[in-house]
């Protein structure tokens, strides 16, 4: 089991590494090298994993889309989706720079988060040792009383951290799809639910501005979005609003109705401007989407803390009616 765990770690980009690997194109590119060029010179640039890229490359040769490729390396259907797209429409550099951006985010805001979340953690545990030897050497004088306020309190405590341990579980695992169902159900899970939807806006939008700027009709830009990697979020919207349109259905009811698509878009279609105008307001409210996303990250993050210290607040507070109050109860009694 080990062996094929490591087999599957090998055939594998770690998420810095994806990271990386983006970087690497998108400045390759943008200093002139063509894709196989770039492809050719990784491996021996990224020494550590160049068995994996110089597979890569081969297979780019003999006649392989990087996009699949992509998807085995650990890259998801949605970036893999955006590769392809940007790949049809000749702006691979940009959306490189898009997707790299993206991803130095959420590397920056996982290490924030777990910076924030250490010295919580050390407590936690703490604490944990703590209640085990109040439970063990403590709780035991304490048998023949009726008082268990303290310990009703740290059983809810109990539960409220196996919810929040679920939570998070539920969370990580929709995250690794980040197909359409998986990202329409986070978009409705609390806390998070609002930057789901923002950062999903945030790619139709910036994505319709690419396809618009490269001379897309909205006819084709569904036509090729349903041909992307099943399942992917483009592809199943892409889908669904051609289906719409073959129906009869008016665009602007769709745009109202579909749960991912920002209401601006509306306001941006009924202005009626030519291709190019629409492709450039259509960028620009992807890059207002995108700072109001970091944006609300950057709150997200900053809460955290606080509400660790309130959880561990209140069990310091159901410890000590665990230990006091039967205390209490006993010298009434005498």
């Amino acid at each position: 089991m080990r062996k094929y765990l490591n087999n599957l770690r090998k055939d594998k980009l770690t998420q810095e590494q994806r990271l990386n690997f983006l970087d690497y194109l998108h400045h390759s590119l943008a200093n002139g090298f063509s894709l196989n060029a770039s492809l050719e010179l990784m491996p021996i640039l990224w020494s550590s994993r160049n068995n994996l890229i110089d597979k890569l490359y081969q297979k780019v040769q003999a006649g392989n889309k990087l996009s699949n490729l992509m998807l085995k390396l650990g890259f998801s259907k949605t970036v893999v989706t955006q590769i392809d797209l940007a790949l049809e429409q000749g702006s691979l550099v940009e959306c490189l720079s898009q997707l790299a951006t993206l991803n130095r985010l959420k590397c920056e805001q996982e290490k924030k988060l777990k910076t924030e979340l250490s010295y919580p953690f050390v407590l936690v545990v703490m604490m944990i040792l703590l209640l085990f030897f109040m439970q063990t050497f403590v709780s035991n004088q304490f048998a023949n009383s009726n008082e268990h306020t303290g310990d009703l309190m740290l059983l809810g405590l109990l539960f409220l951290s196996l919810g929040f341990v679920y939570y998070l579980i539920r969370v990580l695992m929709l995250l690794k799809k980040q197909d359409y169902h998986s990202l329409y159900k986070l978009a409705h899970y609390p806390v998070i639910g609002s930057l789901v939807k923002l950062y999903v806006k945030y790619l139709l939008i910036y994505d319709v501005g690419l396809l618009l700027a490269s001379g897309f009709s909205l006819q084709k830009i569904c036509k090729y979005a349903e041909n992307q990697e099943q399942g992917s979020l483009q592809q199943f919207i892409g889908e669904k609003i051609a289906s719409q349109l073959n129906s009869g259905k008016k665009l602007a009811d769709i745009i109202v109705q579909e749960y991912f698509l920002p209401d601006e878009l509306l306001l941006l279609l009924q202005v009626g401007s030519k291709k190019t105008d629409l492709s450039q307001r259509c960028l620009l409210l992807g890059r207002t989407l995108f700072s109001d996303l970091t944006s609300d990250i950057e709150k997200l993050i900053v809460n955290v803390q606080p509400f660790c210290f309130i959880l561990i607040g209140l069990c310091i507070i159901g410890m000590y009616l665990k230990l006091l109050l039967p205390m209490y109860a006993m010298m009434q009694n005498i």
